[in-house]
């Protein structure tokens, strides 16, 4: 018995060995007779049918039935409604919308959420941005309100309709995927420069969370719930309207925060097609390297969404949640003594915001930016000289002078096969070779090597320390609210006291990059820690383990998908910071990109948006892949 037990796994062994042998000699072939670099003879120059049809465009924008119809009429509604808002909120004396907010807060109870929001809403004003905000609240709430009106009907059909859903999914997975940046390219291709093609690209970017969550309510409502209202006759629409629909509420909820997050993720880097803004503001803080100046108009835009989520948080009433009930006659009162208010203070003159600090309190944040780089230049130098000499560069050259572009792929593709089969194999294999013949393959390898250095300086930060917290609830709890901020600023601004430490160049696009992806990390790591079933823990205790051997034995291992999938966050959350990078200086997709939307270049850019969704699709499905294949231990 024991013979044959000891003798199985050789035999398995010895039957992987001449696979693993052909591996090997495909391998030392493909480098030996393979090329270095990709072959520039084989580019397809996509870029130049894109641009023809970037031409065509601009000679029938006037004429064309697509236009005419469709496009014009779309442009229309969303300028109608920025204009409409802008100038609504505009004429408004400063005290309506923060007392607007504070009642509609408060009606749920929220006194204190309340307060604050409305102290975030007169923020912007203290600093000496207050128009630049309107401009902001009018791009964010028609961009969420529409992406609202569309992808809650969306939703549902997908939720009702089996066949919508499996079409509707890959292309949702792919929206959710695709960096911001991707979006302009083709927003900008078909509706030019302006505020309005800026408000299409983040309804666009907005629109997957709204769709799967309210999916996501629905398809979650009990079956008996279903039933039991068919039973009393019920019919498709009101089993629909009177039962579905308000139990789905939560996740519909949910889906209006996670969409007006996604609106946020995109104001700053819409200032590229042209949107006004507290956007331009933080552009400018770029230009003038000031990180305090960044840091406070930064927070402005955290307040402006702060303020939209909770307003339509309190809008929307959850089943069974309580609220006072507002009678019509209370409701006239309000309404009659804003509308008098608003009245007095145009005629009054006391309209316009009364005063502004500015940003001259964000001095001290520049200042000691300037110390740290003056004081400890010995070592932010030297770093920075190592990780641009001896990582990028020598990973450069890995791949595109000492590596065969044959053995990449073959590498790749084998990778892909073992982590998810053969359907991903071939996926990556044609991706590889496509970001190849559209001349991308040097710029997709620095893209590539500066997100494999900032995931693998995130895992190192982000790991141990949502292990640590995973054990600690109360650590966990007070740490949270600064991940929370972290999650909130418009990334842009973490790049611009990394420049002043580091100068311009690829490393503060790493540095702001690492900063960006550790929340996430660190969140999803702690989540799987804390989730670890106590059974088991018990179990091992209760065996002799230490608290080293439960944590290495236990938690970490059945932990594993949960940390899959915190690395997978960080991947993306880097790629999503590749046009940052470029702003900055450094090389790669990042930079191309934004030199495809600054010089209205939608070849270029066609070129680029390819190559970033075909990377990022490959990584997100390999560690997605990946994360499932470590599940096995978390079933034991």
């Amino acid at each position: 018995m024991s013979i044959a037990l000891s003798s199985t796994p050789s035999r398995k062994q010895f039957r992987r060995l001449p696979a693993a042998s052909g591996f090997v000699a495909l391998l030392v072939l493909a480098q030996i007779l393979g090329q270095r670099g990709f072959p520039e003879s084989w580019n397809i120059n996509l870029a130049n049918p894109v641009n023809d049809v970037q031409g065509w465009v601009r000679d029938n924008r006037g004429q064309h039935w697509l236009f005419t119809f469709v496009f014009e009429p779309f442009t229309w509604i969303v300028d109608f409604g920025l204009e409409r808002t802008s100038g609504f909120i505009s004429w408004l004396p400063w005290f309506i919308p923060p007392t607007i907010v504070f009642l509609v807060i408060a009606r749920s109870g929220k006194y204190w959420t309340a307060g604050f929001a409305a102290f975030a809403v007169i923020y912007p004003g203290i600093v000496g941005v207050w128009e630049q905000s309107i401009d902001t609240v009018s791009l964010m709430a028609v961009s969420v309100a529409l992406s609202i009106a569309i992808g809650i009907p969306i939703g549902i059909w997908t939720a009702l309709n089996k066949r919508a859903e499996s079409a509707l999914r890959p292309l949702l997975d792919a929206m959710q995927t695709v960096p911001a940046t991707v979006y302009l390219i083709p927003v900008v291709l078909i509706f030019g420069i302006g505020q309005v093609p800026a408000a299409i690209a983040t309804i666009i970017y907005a629109l997957p969370p709204i769709i799967r969550l309210t999916a996501l309510g629905i398809q979650q409502v009990p079956a008996s719930a279903v039933e039991a209202a068919k039973m009393f006759g019920a019919t498709k629409r009101q089993t629909l309207t009177k039962v579905q629909l308000p139990l789905a509420v939560p996740s519909i909820i949910a889906g209006i925060n996670q969409t007006v997050m996604m609106a946020l993720g995109i104001v700053v880097i819409a200032t590229l097609v042209g949107a006004a803004g507290l956007g331009q503001e933080i552009m400018q803080t770029v230009r003038m390297l000031s990180p305090g100046r960044g840091l406070v108009v930064g927070m402005a835009v955290v307040a402006v969404a702060f303020v939209l989520d909770r307003v339509s948080l309190a809008v929307v009433v959850a089943p069974g949640e309580q609220r006072r009930a507002l009678s019509r006659r209370k409701l006239a009162l309000i309404v009659s003594a804003l509308f008098v208010g608003a009245i007095l203070g145009r005629v009054i003159g006391i309209h316009e915001f009364p005063f502004s600090w500015g940003t001259s309190f964000a001095d001290p944040v520049d200042t000691a930016v300037n110390w740290f780089r003056d004081t400890f230049d010995v070592v932010t130098r030297p770093f920075n000289d190592f990780l641009v000499r001896d990582v990028l560069i020598r990973a450069r050259r890995l791949l595109n002078e000492t590596l065969s572009w044959q053995l990449i792929v073959i590498a790749a593709t084998t990778l892909a096969l073992f982590v998810s089969g053969w359907k991903m194999a071939v996926t990556t294999a044609i991706s590889l070779v496509f970001i190849g013949v559209t001349g991308m393959w040097p710029d997709a390898s620095k893209t590539l090597s500066q997100t494999v250095v900032a995931v693998l300086f995130s895992i190192l930060i982000a790991l141990p320390i949502g292990i640590w917290l995973g054990r600690r609830p109360r650590a966990e709890a007070a740490v949270s609210p600064l991940l929370d901020s972290l999650q909130t600023i418009p990334p842009l601004i973490y790049a611009i006291p990394f420049v002043m430490i580091f100068t311009v160049g690829p490393v503060p696009g790493i540095v702001a990059a690492v900063v960006y992806a550790i929340p996430p990390g660190i969140r999803l790591t702690s989540l799987g820690i804390r989730q670890v079933n106590k059974e088991s823990i018990e179990a091992a205790t209760t065996f002799g383990a230490t608290q080293r051997q439960v944590l290495w034995g236990v938690r970490i291992p059945l932990a594993m998908p949960s940390i899959i999938l915190a690395v997978n966050q960080m991947v993306m959350m880097v790629l999503a910071m590749a046009i940052i990078a470029g702003m900055v200086g450094g090389e790669g997709l990042g930079y191309r990109s934004v030199e495809a939307l600054t010089r209205s270049n939608s070849g270029l850019g066609a070129e680029v948006g390819i190559a970033i969704v075909l990377m990022a699709t490959i990584l997100d499905r390999l560690s997605q892949a990946l994360a499932k294949r470590m599940q096995a231990p978390a079933a034991l």
